[in-house]
């Protein structure tokens, strides 16, 4: 008999690529494999792939308003999302769902709880989110990318990956390769700044300004894929690095990630989960900059972890940084031939080969 699994996510792009790449590699471990994706208000979600995979809305909220009345409006939206998610359920008759955080999977985690549907859940970062926690103690297991993460949780926990979008995979492109789709120089040292799926202002101002007027280094040694997220001035960054003879391509969006990664020889970024785990594939060190409200702080302990435990990223909290501070570690990682850059590099290829982690489709497979 044909396996039915659904797929429960929602948010930003951090929860829903590794989900969307899951299903494609379950179309390929299992080509008669039916899958659903469910999620709250997953119908506008930009990170998405509508019209490839069978899908379903319900409605979801967040428990966390002071406000009462729109604390009621709330749980008003999420009993109404385990209404919409039994029927769903009764429908497809799924023989295991799995769940990917965030508060827009609750409605249908807790509606498989009630009618005795298995689940099994992923969890990304290094401090799981409030519907993690909560669930885990009911799932099968919990796949988590970082050892720690176990700490925080109930119930069997495994190491796994997180899966990755189809074709991000070290060396499927050269530097060469990858440099010219951006109209980049081959030789050139080449930083690849962005703030996530959703952007961040404070970090491109900061790398700009750190930049054009506080690096301590040779510019004309240097370049910058600069992705801005939406709201900003695609062309205002472009003009301020032409002025200043550095060489860079700068765009609000950029769908060929992998080319960039490919691309790079530093990163500059938040320390979201997905970013985490695309940073320690194609083996770049990056300076991380974890976004300061993130859920119980878990961009810092992602952060952290790549800095402290895995030694291939150094971190700046936001509310110690500026422009002058982090031009001056900019110009120390790209000066003396390299050795700190190098030696970051080294230790992302050490961790890969001695981390104990299985392929979230393995662990999903292994389940049904």
């Amino acid at each position: 008999m044909k396996k039915k699994v659904m797929i429960v996510v929602g948010g930003t792009g951090g929860h829903v690529y590794p989900s969307v790449s899951l299903a494609n590699d379950l179309f390929k471990a299992e080509p008669g494999i039916t899958l659903m994706f469910v999620g709250g208000d997953l119908k506008n979600n930009r990170f998405f792939e509508h019209k490839k995979f069978l899908n379903e809305s319900v409605e979801c909220a967040p428990v966390n308003s002071r406000n009462p009345i729109r604390l009621l409006r709330n749980v008003i939206k999420i009993l109404k999302g385990i209404w919409q998610s039994l029927s769903i359920i009764r429908r497809f008759k799924p023989d295991l769902i799995v769940g990917f955080g965030s508060f827009h999977t609750f409605p249908t985690l807790v509606a498989a709880k009630l009618v005795g549907i298995p689940i099994l859940l992923h969890e990304s970062n290094s401090a799981p989110g409030k519907v993690n926690r909560l669930l885990s103690k009911h799932a099968l297991a919990t796949g988590i990318h970082f050892p720690e993460t176990a700490d925080f949780l109930k119930g069997k926990t495994i190491e796994v990956g997180v899966p990755l979008r189809e074709g991000y995979n070290l060396g499927n492109y050269t530097k060469r390769e990858a440099r010219d789709y951006f109209f980049l120089d081959k030789d050139r040292i080449t930083l690849l700044v962005f703030g996530g799926s959703q952007g961040a202002k404070k970090i491109n101002q900061l790398v700009l300004e750190a930049l054009s007027q506080h690096f301590e280094g040779y510019k004309e040694c240097i370049q910058v894929l600069h992705f801005l997220g939406e709201g900003e001035n695609k062309q205002e960054f472009q003009d301020i690095y032409d002025k200043n003879d550095i060489k860079a391509t700068v765009k609000n969006f950029e769908t060929r990630m992998d080319l960039a990664w490919a691309a790079a020889d530093l990163l500059i970024s938040r320390a979201g989960a997905a970013t985490i785990a695309e940073q320690m594939e194609f083996e770049v060190p990056g300076v991380l900059i974890p976004y300061p409200f993130a859920s119980d702080a878990h961009q810092d302990k992602n952060a952290n972890f790549m800095s402290n435990t895995v030694g291939g990223s150094v971190t700046f909290l936001e509310k110690d940084l500026d422009s002058k501070i982090l031009g001056k570690k900019i110009g120390n990682l790209l000066n003396h031939d390299r050795i700190l850059l190098d030696a970051m590099q080294d230790a992302l290829r050490l961790y890969k080969k001695t981390a104990r982690q299985k392929d979230m489709c393995t662990f999903v497979l292994d389940h049904l």
